[in-house]
């Protein structure tokens, strides 16, 4: 017996109880950034949304300066967002290692192989890719808006 253990204290590795705190904590850090991030690109969408409606509103009625501005906005909207929703898909991405250990451990005292979603989904951190390509058509939409007013 170690000095950190009592008589009939079982092991940290051994405690259920202790190793599904650990999942749900882990869990719950990962589900709630990714909940930000999905919350964020759905801002996002409906403000470029926004902003292409007043934007194409703005060439048809020949206000080429506000339709530069509209595009400023989207690019500086863009770069808040995609900074927004990079940051808290890292951070959500941390419970990765977490996760598997805990899946890990739950997986060999059941047997359970299928247990180990996240080991077999092939990793959690898909999100900054995905945001990624998203931002970059996004960036590139307005970067195009802001050169067709800009010559007209």
């Amino acid at each position: 017996m170690t000095p950190s253990e009592s008589a009939g204290e079982q092991r940290p590795e051994d405690d259920t109880a202790l190793l599904t705190a650990a999942l749900n904590h882990s869990w719950t850090w990962y589900d709630e950034h990714m909940k930000r991030v999905f919350q964020l690109i759905n801002f996002f969408i409906v403000a470029t949304a926004l902003l292409v409606t007043a934007y194409a509103s703005s060439i048809n009625g020949k206000h080429y300066g506000f339709a530069i501005a509209l595009a400023i906005v989207g690019l500086v909207l863009t770069a808040i967002a995609s900074a927004s929703a990079l940051n808290q898909a890292t951070a959500g991405g941390k419970a990765e290692d977490a996760l598997r250990d805990m899946e890990g451990r739950i997986a060999g005292r059941l047997g359970a192989d299928s247990i180990r979603i996240v080991e077999h989904q092939g990793g959690i951190r898909h999100t900054p890719a995905a945001a990624g390509i998203t931002v970059g058509l996004a960036a590139g939409l307005f970067v195009v808006a802001l050169i067709y007013a800009a010559i007209h």
